[in-house]
C-alpha cells in the first residue's frame, strides 16, 4: 500500500510539472502516513503541493520570476491551496516591484474559504506595496479592513504610515504613539520614535500629547529586573508631564524600579520618605515597603507597614498582595503564629477575591491537621464558598478523611465519589480511588445527606469537550495541512492547524490532536505533548473515555522507553513513575537546558551528573553527555533511587527532595508527624514543589493505566458526532470605525 501511495503521488507530480524545467523537480513526500491519507485528495492537489514547495524554494533563493511561474502553476491546479500559492506569488511580485500584481494575488488569499492563516501577512504585504507605490489611500482602506488580522505592533505602525501618507498627521501621531508606548521592547518602537520626531516637528503646537496612561504603560512594560533602569528613565520623564494620581503613581514606581533592580535599601529609603495623596498609589507604596523590609530581613518593620495598610487601605488589592506575601513567607518559616492570623484576615477582608480561596484553604487545612474543633465546618465552608478554587478537590478529600475518622463511611464515600468524577485527573482523585478500595468504603453506600450538601455547592460548570470527529471546517483544514506536510512544508502545515485552533472557535482538540500526530510522526514526541498542552489546554478536565486512547498516549508519551525501563529496573524503580517525572521535568526533550543550568530528560545539574557518574566508572563526565537520553536516564534514576532510599521509600518526600533539594525535604518532614503522605504534600510551603509532587503522581497513575497492560486500563472512547460548524469572525477594531 505504501509503495502504491508513493507511486501515485510521484506520478501526479510528474504530470503537474511536465511543462516545467527538470531542474526544479519537487521533493519527494516526507511522510508515508500522510501520503496514504492524501490518496483521497485529487492528484492535481497532491502535485500542486509539491509545486508550492518549489515556488517557496525559488522565492527563498532569490529567483523571484521562477517563484511566480511555479506559484501560477500551483494556483491553477489546486484551488484548495490557492492562498498559499498566491501569497508566495505576491511576495515575489513585491520583490519585483510589480505592485499591481501584489494586489491581485492577495485578493485570492482574502477570499479563501475557510479563512486563510495568511490573511494578516498578505494584508501587511499589500499595504507595504501601496505605500512603496506612493498610493497610501488604498493602503489605508486596506488596513482598516484587515487591521484585526495583522499582528501588533505591525498593524499600528502600518496604519500610522498610511495616515502620514494621506496627510492626516494627528492620526499618524496617535498610532505611532501606540507603537512607541505600547510596545517598548519591539523593533517597531524605534521606527515609531523616529517618525514621531518628524511628525512633532511638522505639527508644532497641534501635536497631540501622549496620554499619561500610555506613558506609565510604557514604563510598566519595562518593569522587570533587566529593564528596571530603562523604566526609571521613562518614569522620570513622565513625572513633569502628568498630574494627580498618575503623577503619584509614577513617583511611587520610581522606588519600585529600584526594588526590582535589586536595590532594596535605596527603595526602602525613598519609599519611606515619599508622601503621595492618591490612595491606591499610597497602598502600592506601603506594599512595596513590606517587600523591601522582608528582602532586607527587617522583620520588625513589616508589622507597622501592614497596620498602616489595614488602617488606611483596608480593601486595596495592594494590601491583599502584602498580606499573602508575608503569610506565605511565614509558612516557609513554619511560623503559624504569623501566617494563620494573616490568612484569616485575607479570607475575611477579601472574601470575593480569587486569592481569598488560598487564604481560606490554609486556615481550613491547618485546623484539619491539628484536629481543630472547627475543622469540619471550615472544610464544608471551603467547598460551599470556593467550589471553583484550585483547592476544592483538596477540601473534598480531607473532608472525606475526616468523615472516615468519625467512622461515617457513607459520607466519606460521597466525598470520594464526587472527587473521582469531577476531578478525575488530579492527585487527590488518585488517592481517593485508593481509599475506596478499603473494604468498609467498598461496602458503604454514599450518604444522601452528604450528596445533597455537595450538590448544593456552586461548582464550576464542567466543560463539554467537543467531538474528535472533525466537522466540515476542521476537515477542510486538516486536509490542507496534510497536503502541505506531504510536500515537506511543515511550517505551513502546522500553521494551518494552529490558525484553526486559535480562530475557528471550536474543535481546538481536533487541531491539537492532528498537530500532535504530525509531530510524533517525525519523532518529536516532546513537541506533540506541547501541542496538546497549548491547543487543547482543558484536556485534563476530560474523563479518559472522552478522547481516543491515541490522544492520551500523545499527551502522555514514553519516548526512550527502553532506556527508562532498563535503568528503572536496575534501580528497582517503577518505570511509569520515572516517565511521569521526566514528563514534568523536561516534557521528554533530551536536549533542553533550563535557566538553572539543569540538563536533559531528568534535568540534572552538571555537578550532580559528574558526582553520580563516578558510581558507573565515568571519571570526567562532560555536561554535553547529559544531553544523551540513555546517560541522563541512567544517572537520573540512580539519583532518584538514592533519594527514595534516604526517605524510606516515601515517594512524596523523594519527589519533594528532587524538586526542592534534600535539606528542604528533611526540614518539611520534621514538621510532622503526618498521618498520611497527602498531609505532607499539603504541608509543603513552596507552591511550585507542592504542585510538582501532585502532578508527577497524577502522571504516574495515567501512565500505568495507559501502558501497564497489553490493553490500556481506560474506558472505551465514547465517540461523538461531528459538529455543524460556523466560522467565527473577529470584530473590526472599534477605533477604526471612526475612520471609515
Amino acid at each position: 500500500m505504501l509503495a502504491v501511495a508513493r507511486a501515485l503521488i510521484f506520478s501526479s507530480f510528474v504530470f503537474c510539472t511536465s511543462a516545467l524545467p527538470a531542474s526544479h523537480a519537487a521533493p519527494a513526500g516526507k511522510s508515508p502516513a500522510l501520503a496514504s491519507k492524501a490518496l483521497g485528495a485529487p492528484q492535481k492537489a497532491v502535485g500542486a503541493a509539491g509545486l508550492i514547495a518549489v515556488a517557496q524554494r525559488q522565492l527563498d533563493s532569490g529567483n523571484f520570476s521562477g517563484a511566480v511561474r511555479y506559484a501560477d502553476s500551483a494556483a491553477s491546479q489546486a484551488p484548495s491551496l490557492i492562498d498559499y500559492a498566491q501569497y508566495i506569488r505576491a511576495q515575489a511580485q513585491y520583490r519585483l516591484k510589480n505592485y499591481a500584481e501584489v494586489a491581485k494575488s492577495v485578493t485570492h488569499v482574502f477570499n479563501q474559504s475557510p479563512a486563510s492563516p495568511l490573511v494578516g501577512a498578505a494584508a501587511a504585504l499589500a499595504v507595504r506595496a501601496e505605500l512603496d507605490n506612493n498610493s497610501p489611500k488604498p493602503g489605508l482602506e486596506l488596513i482598516k479592513k484587515y487591521y484585526d488580522r495583522i499582528p501588533q505592533p505591525q498593524a499600528d505602525l502600518l496604519l500610522a504610515q498610511c495616515f502620514t501618507g494621506v496627510g492626516d498627521l494627528p492620526q499618524a501621531a496617535e498610532y505611532y504613539q501606540r507603537v512607541y508606548y505600547g510596545y517598548p521592547t519591539a523593533p517597531q518602537a524605534t521606527d515609531a520614535a523616529n517618525a514621531l520626531v518628524d511628525v512633532k516637528a511638522k505639527l508644532g503646537e497641534a501635536y497631540p500629547p501622549p496620554l499619561a496612561s500610555a506613558m506609565l504603560d510604557r514604563a510598566q512594560k519595562l518593569f522587570d529586573p533587566k529593564n528596571a533602569a530603562a523604566a526609571k528613565i521613562e518614569l522620570a520623564a513622565a513625572i513633569p508631564q502628568v498630574g494627580g494620581g498618575s503623577r503619584d503613581l509614577a513617583r511611587v514606581r520610581l522606588g519600585v524600579a529600584d526594588y526590582l533592580s535589586g536595590h532594596e535599601k535605596d527603595a526602602l529609603t525613598y519609599l519611606s520618605a515619599l508622601k503621595v495623596d492618591d490612595a491606591e498609589s499610597d497602598a502600592e507604596r506601603l506594599s512595596y515597603l513590606v517587600h523591601c523590609a522582608r528582602k532586607l530581613d527587617r522583620h520588625a518593620d513589616v508589622k507597622p507597614f501592614l497596620e498602616d495598610l489595614e488602617k488606611n487601605h483596608a480593601s486595596s488589592p495592594w494590601r491583599l498582595d502584602a498580606i499573602i506575601s508575608v503569610a506565605d513567607q511565614a509558612r516557609v518559616d513554619n511560623d503559624p503564629g504569623t501566617f494563620l492570623p494573616l490568612y484569616g484576615a485575607c479570607a475575611a477582608a477579601f472574601s470575593k477575591q480569587p486569592k481569598a480561596a488560598w487564604c481560606h484553604w490554609q486556615v481550613a487545612y491547618d485546623s484539619y491537621r491539628k484536629d481543630g474543633a472547627d475543622a469540619y465546618d471550615l472544610l464544608r465552608a471551603h467547598i460551599r464558598e470556593y467550589a471553583d478554587s484550585e483547592d476544592a478537590n483538596d477540601a473534598l478529600y480531607f473532608l472525606g478523611r475526616l468523615e472516615e475518622r468519625k467512622n461515617d463511611l457513607p459520607s466519606a464515600r460521597a466525598c470520594y465519589e464526587l472527587l473521582t468524577t469531577r476531578f478525575a485527573n488530579t492527585y487527590y482523585a488518585v488517592v481517593a480511588r485508593e481509599r475506596m478500595k478499603d473494604p468498609g468504603l467498598q461496602a458503604a453506600t454514599a450518604s444522601p445527606e452528604m450528596k445533597q450538601f455537595l450538590a448544593s455547592a456552586p461548582w464550576r460548570a464542567q466543560p463539554e469537550f467537543p467531538s474528535f470527529n472533525p466537522g466540515k471546517l476542521a476537515q477542510s483544514r486538516v486536509s490542507r495541512a496534510q497536503l502541505l506536510q506531504l510536500a515537506g512544508l511543515t511550517d505551513l502545515s502546522e500553521g494551518e492547524l494552529k490558525f484553526g485552533a486559535r480562530n475557528d472557535g471550536e474543535q481546538e482538540n481536533v487541531y491539537a490532536f492532528e498537530l500532535a500526530k504530525m509531530a510524533a510522526g517525525r519523532g518529536a514526541e516532546d513537541q506533540a505533548l506541547r501541542y496538546i498542552k497549548t491547543y487543547a489546554p482543558g484536556y485534563l478536565y476530560m474523563d479518559l473515555d472522552q478522547a481516543p486512547v491515541q490522544f492520551w498516549k500523545l499527551a502522555f508519551p514514553i519516548p526512550y522507553r527502553e532506556a527508562i525501563q532498563l535503568h528503572s529496573r536496575q534501580q528497582s524503580l517503577d518505570p511509569f513513575l520515572v516517565a511521569a517525572l521526566i514528563r514534568q521535568e523536561s516534557e521528554f526533550n533530551p536536549k533542553i537546558i533550563s535557566y538553572a543550568n539543569a540538563y536533559g530528560l531528568m534535568q540534572l545539574l552538571p555537578t550532580t551528573g559528574r558526582e553520580l557518574a563516578r558510581h558507573f566508572g565515568v571519571r570526567r563526565l562532560k555536561p554535553g553527555q547529559l544531553l544523551t537520553a540513555d546517560r541522563n536516564v541512567q544517572l537520573g534514576t540512580f539519583y532518584f533511587h538514592n533519594l527514595l532510599e534516604s526517605f524510606g521509600g516515601q515517594v512524596e518526600l523523594a519527589l519533594a527532595s528532587y524538586n526542592a533539594g534534600p535539606s528542604r525535604a528533611n526540614l518539611w518532614k520534621s514538621w510532622g508527624p503526618f498521618r498520611e503522605q497527602a498531609e505532607f504534600v499539603e504541608a509543603v510551603p513552596f507552591h511550585q514543589t507542592r504542585g510538582y509532587i501532585q502532578v508527577v503522581l497524577r502522571n504516574a497513575d495515567v501512565y500505568r493505566r495507559l501502558y501497564s497492560g497489553r490493553v490500556p486500563d481506560v474506558p472505551a472512547y465514547r465517540s461523538k458526532p461531528a459538529p455543524k460548524t460556523t466560522q467565527r469572525r473577529k470584530a473590526v477594531h472599534p477605533k477604526l470605525l471612526n475612520h471609515g
